[in-house]
């Protein structure tokens, strides 16, 4: 029988005392349990919304895009767009035309910026699937335009229902802009194909023309603003990333979807581990009610002490009796609270306990990691075994020093 970890238990577990050191291991119990379940909760909770985010931004966005090093619009010739289009990798390509314009629908006028794409773009952002009305076949041989939600509610209105129709306005290159000046603008007509929802960038400032409709509007010939690229499932992005810039040069930026976006994903990973090191601050101070019970325990438990001393204890038995008191206390507020805080995580996955009103998402999204519980369990058991063998050695030696030394 192992002496230290028998006696550890009685103290812990004992149901004859129920004084204020019993109060005190409990309330530290609680305190690691709800910081460890804390600790879960939010970081499943970051992986949801980084999933969120990750689906948002990458599963309706090419996998490449090309644009000029320098200045707005490029031409590229027959040979080098048949280079990129056989490079090993390339799935789908689509010129695009991306311009700031404004339409009309009735008597509403709002800004949007137009994206001019070849009907290959509808395949390499799957955009069929994200279509919400008039879910018809998209012809990009006549004119339809594919509008974003919240653009499409901003020029509805009244018209909703009535007009289906909206007038785009570009604004022409080689015309100077004057005061009351018309010229400077070419106006066409094109009809609504149907309304997408892919996030809120997008759904609010987008609208999706075929190439041509946004050649004749603007007067480009052979000129795009960028290319844009869907990789073969089975390709690495970055290996053909450098292939087409082999191929380009140093004329032209080839950025990757997630080097577009860098931004936002990095924001979310740096939040999240922000919040991660609070919760471990939170933590070590749920400890300190560790050092307290073992403190109060310890000199409340002299005299067992000294029996146990007189019988021949060791300077190491009567430490470890105390050391494994405290991780007793840290591995059962943590273990449970590991495993509450995962049910909470998949009770709110599969049931969708917390709504999001107005959001692009119903609920609140929660992803369980494994490495993140791990992560949780390594830092528990490190912090627990500070709090519990620091303060057990400095007090055993403080107070029992005439006994061993």
């Amino acid at each position: 029988m192992n002496i230290s970890r028998f006696i550890a238990s009685r103290y812990l577990f004992s149901k004859k005392s129920k004084n204020i050191i019993n109060i005190i291991s409990f309330i530290s119990v609680i305190g690691i349990f709800v910081s460890s379940s804390a600790m879960i909760i939010v970081l499943s909770g970051f992986n949801g919304i980084e999933g969120l985010v990750a689906d948002l931004y990458s599963k309706h966005h090419s996998d490449l895009t090309i644009t000029p090093n320098s200045g707005k619009t490029f031409t590229i010739d027959s040979l080098k767009m048949s280079k990129i289009k056989s490079c090993k990798g390339v799935h789908l390509v689509s010129c695009v035309i991306e311009e700031t314009t404004m339409i009309k629908k009735g008597d509403r006028w709002v800004n949007a910026i137009m994206k001019g794409v070849e009907e290959s773009y509808l395949e390499i952002c799957e955009l069929k699937s994200t279509l919400l009305e008039n879910e018809t076949d998209l012809n990009f041989r006549s004119n339809q335009a594919v509008l974003g939600l919240g653009l499409y509610n901003q020029i509805s209105g009244p018209y909703r229902e009535i007009i289906n129709t909206i007038t785009v306005y570009g604004l022409l290159r080689d015309e100077k802009i004057k005061r009351n000046s018309k010229n400077a603008f070419k106006e066409k007509m094109i009809e609504i194909g149907g309304v997408f929802n892919i996030n809120p960038e997008l759904n609010n400032e987008y609208f999706i023309v075929p190439i041509n409709f946004a050649k004749n509007l603007l007067n480009y010939n052979k000129e795009i603003t960028s290319i844009e690229i869907s990789a073969h499932e089975d390709a690495d992005v970055y290996e053909l990333k450098a292939a087409l810039k082999e191929i380009l040069g140093d004329a032209f930026v080839i950025k990757t979807n997630f080097e577009k976006n860098e931004l936002i994903f990095k924001t979310n990973a740096a939040e999240k581990w922000m919040v991660f090191l609070v919760l471990i601050f939170i933590l070590i101070l749920s400890t300190f009610n560790i050092i307290a019970s073992l403190t109060m325990l310890i000199l409340d438990k002299k005299k067992d002490i000294s029996t146990l001393i007189s019988l021949g204890a060791t300077q190491r038995l009567i430490r470890n009796i105390f050391f494994k008191e405290g991780l007793y206390i840290n591995l059962i507020g943590g273990v449970f609270g590991l495993i509450f805080g995962v049910l909470i995580c998949l009770v709110q996955k599969h049931y969708h306990i917390i709504k999001l009103e107005n959001s692009v998402v119903p609920y609140w999204p929660v992803d369980v990691a494994l490495f993140d519980i791990i992560s949780v369990m390594i830092i528990l058991l490190l912090i627990g075994l500070a709090a519990s063998f620091i303060p057990t050695n400095y007090l055993i030696k403080k107070h029992f020093k005439q006994f061993f030394y």
